[in-house]
């Protein structure tokens, strides 16, 4: 029996794109705090401290108190990207080492106005300095990808496009931009361009060969494409606990089990009933690889669970003829 591999959500699978860590900066030890004032020492009310570990695009956003004053804790140590904006004055970014069980000493950043660097035209992005027009092209693909997330089919795909060709230019400037590949990775992967996908994930992990995000996005559209040798290995490169989606594991699964191996079949596919209990393909399947392997009572459990998850399901008639075989 050959079993067809399913799809990852479009909005799961951009978590690797403006959120495909997410979480994964939570649960440390780590404190900071800091103060942002203006040039003549004056604090800065309302302004936007975001705070970005390693090379990723999620992390905490905080806005400053009437003292000018930010503070987080329960970050993990390391290296962390620190961008502060205020309206009316320049952004400027920089880069913290962050440590867990000591007190890391305070981050105090003067802004400057506007006006005083405007005909330079330029910000800071990861470090480096930007045109205003690239900072623009930024800030309208991300505008167009979360507008995706609100749409479907052609619409869907149309602001996907549209945040391809935005993140394109900007590309031109900041090639080596990690959060910005991995952003046109995601648009291409919403535009139904699966190849263009992969290509600008890997050219992430080319760079930055410890993003689980990145190895994810590859890991999941190779599965999905039947690679199974592609997709095993991409998967492999992700840390287990930051695999919280099942997707990979079934379809890894499923490939798997086509290939008749079933031992590695069901290793995968417990793994993937271990991250949602509730899923019901996951159990069929592995049913089905345990009774490859002539483990009747357990793979009878499972297709029982089967039909206890999903009684009317794609495949409960044919899970009801085998059981009768059992």
């Amino acid at each position: 029996m050959i079993k067809r591999i399913s799809f990852l959500a479009l909005p799961l699978l951009l978590a690797a794109a403006p959120a495909l860590t997410a979480q994964e900066w939570r649960g440390g030890r780590a404190r900071v705090e800091g103060s942002i004032k203006n040039e003549k020492g004056e604090p800065i009310a309302g302004a936007k401290v975001s705070l970005r570990w390693k090379a990723h695009t999620d992390g905490p956003d905080l806005t400053t108190d009437k003292k000018g004053k930010w503070a987080v804790l329960g970050l993990v140590g390391g290296t962390w990207k620190i961008d502060f904006e205020a309206s009316g004055y320049v952004p400027k970014q920089i880069s913290a080492q962050l440590k867990e069980g000591e007190r890391n000493p305070p981050i105090d950043v003067q802004l400057q106005p506007a006006q005083v660097v405007a005909a330079h035209e330029e910000v800071l992005l990861a470090g480096k300095k930007i045109s205003k027009e690239t900072a623009e092209s930024i800030e309208k693909g991300n505008a167009a990808i979360a507008a995706a997330a609100g749409k479907s089919g052609d619409e869907a795909k149309r602001s996907y496009a549209e945040a391809r060709a935005e993140y394109s230019k900007a590309l031109a400037e900041a090639p080596d931009n990690g959060p910005l590949l991995m952003r046109l990775a995601a648009a291409y992967y919403g535009e139904g361009n699966s190849d263009e996908a992969v290509n600008y994930a890997k050219k992430v992990v080319e760079k930055d060969p410890q993003n689980a995000a990145a190895w994810r996005m590859v890991a999941e559209i190779e599965l999905q494409r039947g690679n199974l040798g592609a997709g095993k290995a991409a998967l492999e490169k992700v840390p287990a606990e930051k695999v919280r989606d099942p997707q990979p594991y079934l379809n890894l699964g499923i490939l798997l089990y086509n290939k008749k191996k079933s031992e590695e079949a069901e290793v995968a596919l417990t793994k993937a009933i271990g991250i949602q209990p509730d899923l019901a393909d996951a159990y069929y399947m592995r049913g089905l690889a345990r009774l490859q392997l002539k483990k009747m009572a357990e793979a009878k459990a499972d297709l029982q669970k089967y039909l206890e998850l999903a009684p009317n399901g794609a495949d409960a008639k044919d899970v009801r003829e085998i059981l009768k075989t059992l």
